[in-house]
Formats: structure tokens, C-alpha cells, sequence
């Protein structure tokens, strides 16, 4: 009795101490729907890490996401492509960071069979992958491999900019080998590709870095007053430049600009020397100070750190200490009047409890059954209409439809007796019965689907797609492996297909929508998405009688149902459904 009573308080005291220590996790636990976008939240984390120059902790972030399944080629490619990176800037590690770049390229090609992939988005991974295979090769010092992906960067098609961008850089890369080779026309040619890209992107400190090549150019052909003139057309590009990069170039130039003069017997070059040595000075200096300033405050910072670190652990450690003796007096106290307040109740709470659990398993039991019940009623009604369907389709396609055509016929067969003298009365019946023919053909294909019957789901659902397709609406179909399945089978997954297409044309306001079908280890896998406004999956679930139906016959056939939706972002709804052959009938 004792122990019932103790347990419980502690293990709620316990459980409330805990509830106030925060957790250290970096990432919460995720189903299945939100695992795409936990993927691609730390690979987003990872890539800042990275661009912060964090490369031990962006690594630790991606080699996990590695091992990640059922990813999709863009998001493979994305990983892939950042560690990469982060083994050649950070790690210096040329061997390995080409085995992940080889892994891109089939990665890349991949993922143009995905619909919602950008070409544009595609075109710029692909141009970043070859850009960094150029520069682990030129690391590896396997120059003819480094030019031969700075050459599949220029075929690459598109104008945006940061496709653009990567060209450029391409370009100059062509020409400085095209320098160092003493091909000076294909040089000329490639960095006048690259400064007519930085002018259209506005890259100043790219395009003063260009003509300081083309300027390099006139000095090995001893043409120093040209050079001259390139090395000021550059520096005109650095006036409002203040980066470290920036100011770096122009050391460099004004270096240039003395040697070209000096060759030309200008002796105003020790003037631009100057300013070169005054510049590089201020770098070091500069430099100096940074890290100067850099372990001061970090000093400063640490010092404080540990002061305040040290006043906070003895006020917690004080606060601690004074909790735990007046929680421990108070749950004794609190234990004792519980233990001698419920003794006596104790017994008789433990019937009333049993008698509870009893009843509230009955209550389930029935409310399970019930719903089990109103289940199989709704799939009756559901399974009522579609054999009732059918069969008026039948009737009028091959009774109704028929006699139609036979009475027609018997009409055409009068007019040859009358010859040209054919009463009006008579054309007008005519007329009458193609009209109701068609009609009456049209309705039978309305009831069910004579392609359905007659060639199955994937030329039934191509045909949906495509007679849904308006103006306003895209519907695209995607149908990989199928075969052909029991008749009933196809006309129920049929009309689960048409349920879901109705919901996204009644309710998504939608540009696109997805019906994707596939049958794999004997289960069709059904996906039907689109890119509308979405929907509050709770208070749909509470009054959706549409997607209530569907559930209720996927459950019926022994599938599965799931459904992603959210406000703004669009609705996807899975489903899977254990097939059932042609030869066999389903029950549900």
C-alpha cells in the first residue's frame, strides 16, 4: 500500500525536475512527412557553417545526411556538392572531395526527371559541380583534366546570373592557362568572354582582375605602353572598391603599373612602388592589428566568461541546495498526510478503478465495432452505386445504344423508297435518334469509363488528366510499371483517383497537379499533389465527408492513407493498395 502511494509522487517529482533542463539536441524527432524538410534544414545549417569558414562542424552536420534514405536527386546532389567543398577549402583533402563531386554527376543527371526540379536551378548545380572538379584537378596539378570541365561549364545553357557568374570565372581560368601556354589570341578571346560577363554583372573586382591579364599579355609581348593603359583601365574599376580583396588587387596593380614604366624609362614607376609597398605595409599592419585586437577581446571575453560562469554555478549550486531540502521536507510532509489521508480509501478506489477500466474496455469495444459497422455500410452504398453504375452503363451501351442504331438504320432504308422526295418529318426523326445515340453514348461513358475497361488505369487515368486540364489547372500523369487487375479492382482505384482530383479542383485553386501510379512488390503505390493553398488537416479531418469516403474504402481494401497538407504550401495525399490480380475478385 505504502509503495503504491510513495512511487507515483516521486516519479511526478522526478518528471517535473526534468521538464526544467533544457535539452541539448540539435534536431527534434520527425515523422514521415517532415523528414524532407529536417534534411534540408541541416543541410541549410551545414552550408552556413561552412560559409563561415566552421568546416569541422559543417562536416559533422552533412556526413549524417549521407546515410539518409529515400532522398531525392536534388537534395543527394546538394549534400554531395557542400562536403565537397568543405574537403577542399577546409580539409585540403583533393583525393576525397573528388569521390563525393563523382558522385554528383549521375546525381545531377538524375534529377531531371524530377517535375518540380528548375532547369535554372539545375543548370547552375551542374555548372558549380565541374567548377570545383577544375580546381581539385589544378590542385592535383592534372591540368588538361581541369580544362576539360572549365570547357563543359562554357556548353552549359542559360542566362541567369549565377550561371553567368560561374562562366565568367571559367573564362579567366581558360585564359590564364592560355597565358602560361603562350596562346595569346585564345587568351584574349576567353578573358574578353569573362570582362564582358563581369560588365553585364557589375563585378568590379573581377573585371580589374580580368584586364590585369590581358595587360599581363602586352608584357610578354613587350608591349608595356598597352599594358600600361590596361593596368589603369583596371585600377578606374578598384576607385570605390574598399574590400580587403579590392584593396589587395590594386597592391598588385600599382606594382604592375611600376614595372611596365620602368621598362618604358618612366622613373615616376618608383612613385607607384611606393604606393605599393604603402599598401601592402597597411595590410600587414592591419593584419597586425586584427589579431592583436582579436586575442585581447577574446581574452577579455574569456576572463569574463569565467568570472561569470563561476558567480552563476555558486548561485545554482546555493539555490539547488536550498530546493532539494525544501522539496524533500515538503514531499515528506505531503507523503505522510497522502499516506494516512488514502489509506483507508485505498481499497475501495482500486474496485471503483477496476469497475471503470472495465466498463470504459466495453465502451471501446462497442464504438470500435460501430465504427467498424458504419465502415462496411458506407463501402455497401459505395460498392451499390459503382456495380449499379456499371450495369446502366451496360444497358445503355448495349441494349439501348443498339436499338438506337437499328431504328436509324430502318430510317435510312425508307428514304432510298422515297427517293428524293424524303417528307421532312422523316429526316427530322433521323436526326433525333443520332442525337439520342449520342448522348446515350456519352452518358455510358460518363457511368464508367470505357477506357477504363477496355485498357486499363493507365490509359483511363492519362486520359482523366487530360480531359481535367483546363486554363486554369495543369494535371500532369505519371504512370510507371502497372499491369492490368481484377475489374472491380481498376474501377475502385479509378474512382479514388477521381474523388482526389475533384477535392484539388474544387478546393487547392491550384496551377499544378501531380497523379503519380506504380506498382511495386505487388502494392500500387498512388501519389495525387498539387501546389494550391492547401488545407488545416484537423478541422478537415473532423468534417470532410470526400476524404472520409476515401479513407474508408482504402481501408476496406486493406491499404493505406496518408495525407500531407498545410496552409499555403499545398496538399499530398499517398496511398498504397495491395493489388489484386485478374483472375482473382475483390470482396471490398
Amino acid at each position: 500500500m505504502k509503495y503504491k502511494i510513495i512511487v507515483p509522487l516521486v516519479f511526478i517529482f522526478l518528471c517535473l525536475k526534468a521538464k526544467a533542463e533544457p535539452t541539448n539536441s540539435a534536431f527534434a524527432t520527425y515523422d514521415r512527412f517532415d523528414q524532407d524538410t529536417i534534411v534540408n534544414k541541416k543541410y541549410e545549417y551545414a552550408k552556413v557553417l561552412f560559409q563561415q569558414e566552421e568546416y569541422s562542424k559543417s562536416l559533422e552536420v552533412l556526413l549524417p545526411l549521407i546515410d539518409e534514405k529515400e532522398l531525392d536527386y536534388i537534395t543527394q546532389t546538394r549534400v554531395n556538392l557542400l562536403l565537397a567543398k568543405v574537403l577542399i577549402y577546409g580539409k585540403r583533402d583533393n583525393e576525397k572531395s573528388l569521390d563525393y563531386l563523382r558522385k554528383c554527376i549521375p546525381l545531377i543527371s538524375g534529377s531531371k526527371k524530377i517535375d518540380q526540379f528548375v532547369s535554372k536551378e539545375y543548370s547552375i548545380l551542374k555548372a558549380d559541380i565541374y567548377h570545383h572538379m577544375s580546381v581539385v584537378f589544378v590542385q592535383l596539378r592534372q591540368k588538361d583534366s581541369s580544362n576539360i570541365y572549365l570547357n563543359k561549364i562554357i556548353n552549359i545553357d542559360g542566362l541567369s546570373d549565377d550561371l553567368l557568374s560561374i562562366k565568367a570565372k571559367a573564362y579567366a581560368n581558360i585564359g590564364a592557362v592560355n597565358i602560361r601556354n603562350k596562346e595569346f589570341d585564345l587568351a584574349k578571346f576567353n578573358l574578353n568572354k569573362a570582362i564582358g560577363i563581369h560588365e553585364r554583372l557589375k563585378n568590379n573586382i573581377s573585371l580589374a582582375s580580368a584586364y590585369s591579364n590581358l595587360a599581363t599579355i602586352s608584357v610578354l609581348n613587350e608591349d608595356y605602353i598597352g599594358a600600361k593603359k590596361m593596368y589603369f583601365n583596371a585600377l578606374t574599376y578598384l576607385n570605390n572598391e574598399n574590400s580587403l580583396k579590392a584593396i589587395q588587387q590594386k597592391e598588385l596593380l600599382y606594382d604592375n603599373i611600376a614595372w611596365a614604366m620602368y621598362n618604358l624609362k618612366d622613373y615616376k614607376a618608383y612613385e607607384y612602388v611606393t604606393q605599393s609597398y604603402e599598401i601592402r605595409d597597411s595590410l600587414n599592419e592591419d593584419g597586425l592589428n586584427k589579431q592583436y585586437k582579436e586575442i585581447e577581446a577574446k581574452h577579455n571575453v574569456e576572463t569574463m566568461q569565467k568570472f561569470e560562469e563561476n558567480k552563476r554555478l555558486k548561485l545554482k549550486y546555493n539555490l539547488e541546495r536550498k530546493t532539494w531540502i525544501i522539496g524533500g521536507v515538503g514531499v515528506g510532509v505531503s507523503l505522510l498526510f497522502l499516506f494516512l489521508a488514502n489509506l483507508y480509501k485505498l481499497r475501495q478506489r482500486n474496485l471503483s478503478l477496476e469497475l471503470s477500466q472495465n466498463e470504459l474496455r466495453q465502451q471501446r469495444k462497442l464504438e470500435r465495432l460501430n465504427s467498424e459497422t458504419q465502415v462496411k455500410i458506407l463501402n455497401a452504398t459505395m460498392d451499390g452505386k459503382e456495380t449499379e453504375r456499371k450495369q446502366i452503363a451496360e444497358i445503355l451501351h448495349d441494349n439501348v445504344s443498339a436499338l438506337l442504331s437499328s431504328a436509324n438504320m430502318h430510317l435510312q432504308a425508307s428514304h432510298k423508297q422515297f427517293g428524293d422526295e424524303i417528307p421532312i418529318e422523316l429526316e427530322k426523326t433521323r436526326q433525333i435518334i443520332v442525337e439520342a445515340s449520342q448522348k446515350i453514348r456519352d452518358l455510358s461513358h460518363n457511368l464508367v469509363s470505357s477506357i477504363l475497361l477496355k485498357f486499363g488505369l493507365e490509359f483511363a487515368i492519362k486520359d482523366a488528366a487530360k480531359k481535367f486540364s483546363n486554363s486554369e489547372i495543369k494535371i500532369n500523369a505519371a504512370v510507371g510499371t502497372i499491369h492490368r487487375y481484377a475489374q472491380d479492382y481498376e474501377i475502385k482505384v479509378f474512382n479514388i483517383v477521381q474523388e482526389l482530383i475533384n477535392n484539388v479542383l474544387k478546393h487547392s485553386q491550384a496551377k499544378n497537379a501531380y497523379i503519380i501510379l506504380e506498382e511495386e512488390d505487388a502494392v500500387l503505390n498512388l501519389i495525387v499533389k498539387d501546389d494550391g493553398v492547401g488545407f488545416d488537416q484537423v478541422s478537415e479531418e473532423e468534417t470532410g465527408i470526400g476524404l472520409s469516403q476515401i479513407k474508408a474504402r482504402i481501408r476496406m481494401m486493406d491499404g493505406q492513407f496518408f495525407i500531407d497538407s498545410t496552409k499555403g504550401k499545398g496538399t499530398k495525399v499517398m496511398v498504397n493498395i495491395p493489388v489484386v490480380p485478374r483472375e482473382k475478385v475483390i470482396t471490398a
